[in-house]
C-alpha cells in the first residue's frame, strides 16, 4: 500500500506520529527520488539517520541527557565537542522548524484565501484558534497557521501579543511554542514582549526552546537576560548543550570573551 507522505508530514509537526510512521518517514527521505517539493525536508531526515548515534538529538528531555554517560575527555577536547554539538543542535533545530514552517505555509495560504472569503479578520482568527478552551480541539497546524498570520497584522495589541505569550508558555506542541518565539520576537517593540521572553526562558524546560529563546534574546540585544543566561549557564540540570549556548549568549550580550560563568 502506497504511503500517502504528506499526510506523514502532516501528522509528523503536529506531534502525532508513531515511532513506526516516523521510521516510514526515514526511508523515504533515504530515497534519492523526493519529489522536488518535499526536497526541503530531507536535510532533516537525513540528519536523524546519519547522526543519531552520534550526537544527541535535541529532542531529548534533559532528564534522558542527563543518565547519559559521556566519555572521559580533556577539558580542550571536551569544550570543542560541545561546541560542534551545539553547532549540530541549532542546525537541526533550524532546519526542524523552517521545514516544518515551510510545510504548514503552504497550507496557510489557501486557509488566509477562505478566511479573507468568510470575511474573518486574521487578529479574530487567531483569537479563535489559539485561546485555552480551543488548545485541545485545534490541531498543531492549525495552530501554527494561527501563529503566522501575526505577521499579516499592521496593528498589535496588547491581546495579541498575549495571545502569542500563552502559546509560547503553555502550547502542548514544541512547533506550535517555537512559532510563537520567532513571531514575539518580529514584535520586539510592543510593550512587555522582551520581558516575556525572558520570563519565558525562566519555566521552558525543553532545550529547543530554550536555545531558540537565547538566539532570540540575543538577536534584539536585550542585556536584562544576561542574569537568566548566567543561571541558566550554571544550572547542571540543564542540558549541556543549552548551558553553553547561554554562556555563549551572556559573552555576546556583554561584549566579552566566553567566560566560564
Amino acid at each position: 500500500m502506497k504511503v500517502d507522505i504528506e499526510r506523514l508530514l502532516e501528522k509528523y509537526y503536529d506531534g502525532e506520529t508513531s515511532v513506526e510512521e516516523e521510521r516510514e518517514l526515514k526511508r523515504f527521505f533515504r530515497n534519492e527520488q523526493v519529489p522536488p517539493h518535499l526536497k526541503s525536508h530531507a536535510a532533516q531526515f537525513g540528519y536523524f539517520t546519519e547522526a543519531s548515534q552520534e550526537l544527541p538529538s535535541l529532542t531529548f528531555t534533559s532528564k534522558l541527557a542527563l543518565e547519559m554517560d559521556p566519555p572521559k575527555q580533556g577539558p580542550v577536547r571536551r569544550f570543542a565537542g560541545w561546541l560542534v554539538r551545539i553547532a549540530a543542535g541549532v542546525a537541526l533545530l533550524i532546519v526542524g522548524f523552517a521545514s516544518g514552517w515551510f510545510f504548514q505555509s503552504g497550507k496557510m495560504k489557501g486557509s488566509n484565501a477562505e478566511m479573507a472569503e468568510n470575511g474573518e479578520a486574521p487578529a479574530v482568527a487567531m483569537k479563535n484558534v489559539l485561546s485555552f478552551e480551543k488548545m485541545n480541539v485545534t490541531s498543531a497546524s492549525e495552530r501554527i497557521q494561527a501563529v503566522n498570520q501575526s505577521y499579516e497584522l499592521t496593528n498589535v495589541d496588547r491581546d495579541i501579543t498575549q495571545l502569542l505569550i500563552n502559546t509560547l508558555n503553555f502550547d502542548p506542541n514544541i512547533n506550535v511554542r517555537l512559532a510563537a518565539c520567532q513571531a514575539l520576537v518580529h514584535f520586539e517593540n510592543e510593550p512587555d514582549v522582551n520581558e516575556a521572553l525572558i520570563r519565558s526562558l525562566a519555566i521552558q524546560t525543553d532545550p529547543n526552546i530554550q536555545i531558540s529563546l537565547i538566539e532570540a534574546l540575543v538577536a534584539i540585544k536585550e542585556k536584562r537576560a544576561s542574569d537568566q543566561f548566567r543561571e541558566i549557564a550554571q544550572n547542571h540540570e540543564v542540558m549541556e548543550v543549552v548551558r553553553l549556548r547561554a554562556e555563549e549568549g551572556w559573552s555576546e550580550l556583554n561584549q566579552v570573551n566566553t567566560p566560564s560563568l
